[in-house]
């Protein structure tokens, strides 16, 4: 009889995630594969930040993993942006790019991108540089606890990002919405929330691992926002579908929203 292979979730992100692999896998290329779902990305977090409205004393990243591709457009808007994350490979991979650690992920054509929907590619060299002294602390956090800081307490913050993250956490459409709600609780009144959520992942893989996420639809995404207290600002749609590799989903969704 084959052995089941084992999907990986929750307390496992602690010792078997390598974000090492993860950043190489996902984050080495603007356009992986042909497929296109990171430019959308950029491009519209970009446009979230360049009209200006999106701006204050800190910016919040919930689960950042290893990456910072989605706080580069927002260097010069914030006094203080944060990085989080559950898992400490993550973590470290975070502190190395701070450090400017020779094993750290190569972000430089992910500047360059930025610089270049600037208008001025060749100003991405002073884009990282704006940005390294603007991240001043890389936490711990876990979106199931009431305060995912916890034992760290913020004042509510100006504005929350968080990416990929609830639908790799979580185990279930429940959990999604109390971990949406631990998350938002976070926010002052007023506050922007920006989520990038993939939809209908049932797993990813990392290196020789296959981690569990969330199959969730962009109308569940949507609800679960609004049932925690927010108003929809905008939408932003990308139906770029994946059916094998890394990673399998069927679209991406983009919200900017306002805690009420």
């Amino acid at each position: 009889m084959a052995e089941t292979t084992k999907i990986l979730s929750g307390e496992d992100y602690l010792d078997n995630f390598d974000a090492k692999s993860y950043a190489g896998a996902f984050f080495s290329e603007i356009e992986i594969e042909g497929f296109s779902f990171t430019e959308f990305r950029l491009k519209t977090l970009h446009k979230i930040y360049s009209k200006g409205n999106i701006k204050g004393k800190l910016l919040l990243e919930i689960g950042s993993g290893p990456c910072i591709h989605t706080v580069i457009p927002a260097a010069s808007w914030f006094d203080e942006i944060i990085m989080t994350d559950f898992s400490p490979s993550n973590r470290d991979m975070q502190e190395k790019w701070l450090k400017k650690d020779p094993g750290a992920h190569n972000w430089d054509k992910f500047f360059k991108y930025y610089s270049k929907l600037d208008g001025n590619e060749d100003n991405w060299q002073q884009l990282e540089a704006a940005l390294r002294p603007k991240i001043k602390r890389v936490l711990t956090c876990d979106v199931f606890k009431q305060n995912p800081l916890d034992p760290i307490q913020l004042d509510p913050v100006d504005v929350i990002c968080t990416s990929a993250c609830l639908e790799s956490a979580c185990p279930d459409k429940d959990a999604y919405h109390n971990a949406m709600k631990n998350v938002v609780s976070l926010l002052k009144p007023g506050g922007k929330l920006i989520l990038i959520g993939i939809l209908n992942c049932p797993h990813y893989v990392v290196g020789s691992e296959i981690f569990q996420c969330l199959s969730i639809s962009r109308d569940e995404v949507i609800n679960t926002v609004k049932a925690n207290g927010l108003d929809v600002i905008e939408l932003f749609d990308d139906d770029t579908s994946v059916e094998e590799g890394t990673a399998i989903f069927n679209g991406t969704v983009i919200i900017l929203a306002e805690k009420k």
